[in-house]
């Protein structure tokens, strides 16, 4: 019983709901310079970013959609999503961000398949990010 419960604290859970709603659109977000800091932050220094990708950068030209509250192991994160203007199947970055934007870390998706982590994420922000991604 242990072990189904300690494999059932690894599992990320999506919140429904009102937990959803209650968060802004990422392009909101990064209205906030702790959110703006941590975002650009994630891409400082990359190369070989999509151009839609270095485009959300300057002008946040992206379909978002609302932040919602994910929690694996324990921890609440925020989880923002958006995609390629005109070609969003399998075109994302997905971010998740610490409550209140102090660490984040994110997934870029290409054509649903090739997939690119950002800031480093540990393997329990890996599967957020994957669950994210495969929904």
């Amino acid at each position: 019983m242990a072990a189904a419960a300690l494999l059932l604290a690894q599992v990320p859970l999506f919140l429904p709901g009102a937990l959803a709603a209650d968060l802004p659109y990422l392009f909101q977000q990064l209205n906030n310079r702790v959110y703006k800091s941590f975002f650009d932050g994630l891409f400082r220094g990359e190369k070989n970013l999509a151009p839609w990708l270095r485009g959300y950068l300057k002008n946040r030209n992206g379909v978002d959609t609302p932040g919602q509250v994910v929690e694996a192991g324990g921890k609440s994160y925020e989880l923002y999503e958006v995609c390629e203007p005109h070609n969003c199947p399998g075109n994302y970055i997905y971010v998740l961000a610490t409550p209140g934007g102090g660490k984040a870390w994110a997934l870029f998706t290409r054509e649903g398949a090739n997939y690119r982590f950002f800031g480093k994420p540990d393997e329990q922000q890996q599967a957020l990010l994957m669950t994210a991604a495969k929904r």
